[in-house]
């Protein structure tokens, strides 16, 4: 492959695993950041590497490839990482079903029941718990802490990163920035977050494209020696990523969620639990969609997150240390990430359903190879 000028919208995780990709492969890499560091999306989420959310077959190999990747990542630059997998636990019998059907059908996983559940992951509540199911390709990163160390790593590589120069006019070969400068490309990506309606809004409207907001938490550090072992969610997140929609309890167990929990329904509520090095505890989240959401966040919706973090996790200290939001784009039709080509050369990257984390090192390893094809 003949080395290329390549331009990237966008310092977040997108546009980085896209940076440090085309430069591997021996092209000039360039990234225009709006901000004086990435402070979208890449940051303000659990840091779960989720191939258990990913549908079987190309996108789980992809979520795969994506987990080994951080991992040779994390090694050369230094990111914290927890490779301790992923715990779902099941309190309702149509839950139970779901994850014996699931671990029926696929083999890399382990069915528990509930006394061994709680031998091996005593922050389990036992009350009315049936059985989990154990994951052990999830893997966990800090990044507040891990995109910042990505952003070096990637200069270290070669990459030059204009931080604080929001694009504002996008040519046939070039991009101009609001402060008046042209840079030049071959390849244009652009991964600017929900930003990306600045660009090309005609063709971004038709991939049915909305943006979703979430409502996150992080405790205070737990007390020594408490390890949650693995990160944990329940019942509601079976309902939420494609990997579960084909089994056939799911449909039941979605029918009474929604009966018994309507609140949790309105708001798009899941809970994650995820502990990090710092002994901290990230919990989420909510989903709200459109365009005409209100500024604040609803203190209601984090108290419904605790209280069903409580039906299903025993933490020692609940106070929390910090709330945000986060806002990305969500494909309208259920596609997990959404690539366009507006323009010969111009590639959008958006809408990873929440995935990001975990598909990024895939695709971008695509688009790189789809220039030589």
């Amino acid at each position: 492959m003949s080395s290329q000028r390549v331009l990237i919208i966008g310092a977040g995780v997108i546009g980085l695993t896209h940076a440090i990709t085309a430069r591997e492969a021996g092209h000039s890499v360039t990234i225009l950041e709006r901000d004086g560091r990435a402070l979208g999306a890449s940051i303000r989420n659990f840091g779960t590497l989720w191939p258990i959310g990913c549908a079987f077959g190309p996108e789980r190999d992809q979520a795969l490839f994506g987990v080994k990747r951080w991992k040779e990542i994390a090694a050369a630059a230094g990111i914290w990482h927890s490779a301790k997998g992923s715990l779902s636990l099941a309190y309702r019998e149509e839950a139970w079903r779901v994850l014996n059907e699931f671990g029926e059908a696929n083999g890399d996983f382990e069915l528990l029941e509930a006394g061994e559940v709680i031998r091996r992951f005593p922050a389990a509540n036992p009350q009315g718990l049936r059985g989990a199911l154990f994951s052990r390709e999830e893997t966990l990163i800090h990044t507040p802490t891990a995109i910042p160390a990505l952003t070096d790593y990637a200069r270290q590589l070669g990459v030059t990163i204009h931080l604080g120069t929001p694009a504002v006019k996008i040519h046939a070969d070039s991009v101009d920035t609001a402060d008046g400068r042209t840079f030049a490309f071959d390849q244009l990506v652009i991964a600017a977050g929900e930003e990306m309606r600045l660009f090309f809004p005609e063709e971004l409207a038709s991939a049915q494209i909305q943006p979703c907001r979430l409502q996150m938490m992080r405790t205070v550090p737990q007390r020594a020696g408490f390890d949650l072992g693995a990160i944990f969610v329940s019942d509601l997140t079976l309902c939420h990523y494609p990997a579960f929609r084909d089994c056939p309890s799911t449909a039941k167990l979605r029918t009474r969620l929604e009966r018994e929990l309507p609140d949790h329904h309105r708001w798009g509520v899941h809970v994650i639990a995820a502990q990090h090095h710092d002994g901290t505890l990230t919990l989420g989240d909510s989903h709200e969609y459109g365009l005409d959401l209100p500024p604040g966040s609803q203190p209601e919706v984090d108290e419904l997150i605790l209280g069903a973090l409580r039906d299903f996790a025993i933490i020692p200290d609940l106070r929390i240390a910090s709330r945000w939001q986060g806002i990305y784009l969500k494909s309208k039709i259920g596609q997990t990430q959404v690539v366009l080509h507006p323009r010969e050369h111009v590639t959008m990257v958006t809408a990873m359903g929440g995935l990001g984390m975990t598909l990024s090192w895939g695709l971008a390893q695509q688009t790189i190879q789809s220039w030589n094809s």
